[in-house]
């Protein structure tokens, strides 16, 4: 003070005015300054775990959230959850809340994660994850327990569906006497028509893969057709040469003209089975049947008006009058295969040495 009093000897009392209030002022500022770095912290911690919940207000010149937890010596677990980073900056009115967290195994959708939980039980911590349920589906354990560490929560999607099946109808097939159709023969006088119905079914599936199927109803869309299928009665009928009438049945009348006569290698056949490779019919669109044989064509021509018997003049045999109906792999040059209405008489008849005329 001394050497201002020397240097203002006059003004002395001012100076040292001027400088307690220079200093009063740098004071106030520099407190006004540090008071601006302090801070208001809502402080929230929640452990619904353990039904804990606490809420304080602190105050902190701290610059980072991380900062603040060390200043509060607060541990953060590795499953916590912290509502902001550790390096984000704290703000005045700053709100930081940690939530105490678990690790669980969620299993959805075909697919298995590990996920953090803060919510106390199985459905809020199911919603607090994003996952949303459906009224059918299934939780185990169920949503009303507790959540425990590295628990594991299952997830069943469950769902109920309607679905509509077509499926075929199969046909009767009916067998009518007809007395215009010779015994042994048959016709199809009515094709049989499949049916259709559609079925209605309840179907449950879990996680996609259907665990029951319930039928609800059924409904008949196309009615099936019969097939009918004429048999016929009636005794085989007479056929008339040029000349006189004979039976088409073995016979010894023979009173008839013809135009070619051939000594030929006989054998038989079952009518159930045709040499033209086992059809229903022959080469010459016949159904199989005495009175039907099978010739080389190159011989005779499919067609043909014949007469058959033995080559003695029908004393040993007589096949009668008969058609050249088919063919035959192995009937080639002088030689006919006689149909037979049975297998007895095929294998009776043999191999037989025969005198076939051609009629005119």
């Amino acid at each position: 003070m001394n050497f201002l009093k020397k240097i203002y000897p006059q003004n002395f009392k001012r100076v040292i005015l001027a400088v307690i209030l220079i200093i009063a002022v740098t004071s106030l500022t520099m407190g006004a300054v540090y008071d601006v770095a302090l801070k208001n912290v809502t402080l929230v911690q929640i452990d619904e775990f353990n039904g804990i919940g606490d809420n304080e207000k602190v105050k902190t010149r701290k610059l980072t959230v991380g900062e603040f937890l060390e200043e509060n010596k607060i541990e953060i677990g590795e499953n916590d959850v912290v509502n902001k980073g550790l390096e984000e900056e704290i703000v005045d009115e700053d709100v930081l809340v940690i939530r105490k967290g678990r690790v669980v195994e969620l299993s959805v959708d075909g697919k298995v994660e590990i996920v953090t939980v803060t919510k106390a039980t199985v459905g809020d911590a199911i919603e607090e994850v994003g996952v949303a349920l459906s009224k059918d589906d299934v939780v185990t354990p169920d949503v009303g327990a507790s959540i425990e560490n590295e628990m594991l929560i299952n997830i069943d999607r469950v769902s109920h569906d309607e679905v509509i099946e077509t499926e075929e109808i199969g046909f009767n097939t009916k067998k009518v006497n007809d007395k215009t159709l010779t015994k042994g023969k048959t016709k199809v006088s009515q094709k049989g028509q499949k049916g259709e119905k559609q079925i209605k079914y309840s179907v449950k599936k879990v996680n996609g893969e259907v665990v029951s199927k319930e039928k609800i109803s059924e409904e008949i869309t196309k009615k099936p057709v019969d097939e009918i299928i004429k048999v016929g009665t009636k005794s085989a009928t007479t056929k008339k040469s040029n000349t006189k009438t004979v039976s088409t049945e073995k016979t010894k009348a023979k009173d008839f003209s013809y135009s070619k006569k051939f000594t030929m290698k006989a054998t038989a056949y079952d009518s159930s089975l045709s040499e033209n490779g086992g059809n229903t019919r022959t080469a010459y669109g016949l159904i199989p049947q005495y009175g039907v044989v099978a010739v080389d064509p190159k011989v005779i021509p499919l067609g043909t008006k014949l007469y058959i018997e033995s080559s003695d003049g029908g004393k040993s045999w007589v096949y009668g009058y008969c058609i050249a109906g088919d063919t035959g792999g192995a009937i080639k040059g002088n030689k006919v295969d006689l149909c037979f209405n049975s297998k007895s008489e095929c294998i009776r008849f043999g191999r037989k040495t025969a005198t076939v005329y051609v009629l005119n």
